[in-house]
């Protein structure tokens, strides 16, 4: 009978042996399939922050372009000089007011409209 609990014994080392070989071949599986993804996806991850700092690039590239075309002052100018009001000259080139307000700025001689209508 301590044969068979021996036996029994040795048995279950062997069992208990083979589900923790079996349990570090999966988990190198997954580790090895882990490391995969996450060398693809790093790669992907590199070339997005790329992209945004395109995308920066771009956005700062564009606020630069905001605002008053000093070239285009001279026309706002010119329809001033016509008694053209504020407020009509920024229908007819699309503008607010306050952009033809900063349009007369740019231009010569910093005119202003006389009763105060931006």
């Amino acid at each position: 009978m301590a044969q068979r609990k021996a036996a029994t014994k040795t048995k279950a080392r062997e069992k208990a042996r083979a589900a923790a070989a079996a349990r570090i071949e999966r988990e190198q599986k997954i580790m090895t399939l882990s490391e995969d993804f996450f060398a693809k996806t790093l790669a992907r991850e590199t070339e997005r922050e790329k992209l945004r700092e395109q995308i920066e690039k771009l956005r700062e590239q564009l606020a630069a372009l905001d605002g008053v075309v000093p070239e285009a002052a001279e026309e706002v100018q010119a329809m001033k000089a016509q008694g053209l009001p504020n407020k009509e000259i920024a229908e007819l080139l699309e503008l607010t007011p306050s952009e033809v307000t900063a349009y007369l700025k740019q231009g010569k001689g910093n005119v202003e409209e006389p009763d105060g209508a931006a």
